[in-house]
């Protein structure tokens, strides 16, 4: 009788998952195959508002400026005024505004103020050695204090591939 509550409520709570782990080994044979594990792929969960700078797009990892120089002009949260811009606006958006004006470029115009050679830009691109996404990089280009080239340490708690060779482009900015 106790095993059986113990089942229900195990069944109750966790769904499939904890009834599985529930079973004895011989109810489950593909338990028995023992085939390897093979990793595919890193997923990033990126929780992260929108920012709309004017009529750019991009989001706080991806955004090199003076935190001080941030203004929030308006927020959003609403998904019936963030359906028209989809997925990307999931978080939220937030319309921002620089206190004092400044240029900011996107990567391409970085890496070419920093003579970055050709072969070096299909690299994976990281900021202070984090993920940033390509497409919406924006950038004070006095805060970037030097581009270079790195292997992430094979003992490295947190890895961006699988690939323990791969270098990457490490934008590194000023504190």
């Amino acid at each position: 009788m106790r095993t059986f509550l113990i089942l229900l409520v195990l069944g109750l709570c966790g769904g499939p998952a904890a009834w599985s782990q529930a079973q004895p080994t011989y109810l489950l044979p593909h338990l028995e195959q023992k085939r390897p594990i093979t990793r595919t792929g890193l997923v990033t969960v990126d929780n992260s508002p929108l920012l709309l700078l004017g009529a750019q797009e991009t989001d706080y990892a991806s955004l090199v400026v003076d935190p001080k120089e941030i203004k929030v002009v308006q927020a959003y949260r609403d998904s019936a005024i963030l359906a028209p811009l989809g997925a990307k606006a999931r978080h939220g958006v937030l319309v921002i505004a620089l206190k004092s004006p400044k240029t900011l470029l996107k990567l391409d115009d970085v890496l070419d103020y920093f003579q970055v050679p050709a072969d070096q830009r299909h690299l994976r691109v990281l900021l202070n050695k984090r993920p940033v996404n390509r497409t919406r990089f924006l950038a004070d280009v006095a805060r970037i204090q030097k581009v270079e080239v790195i292997q992430l340490e094979k003992t490295s708690p947190v890895r961006f591939s699988w690939n323990e060779n791969e270098q990457f482009l490490n934008l590194v900015t000023a504190d």
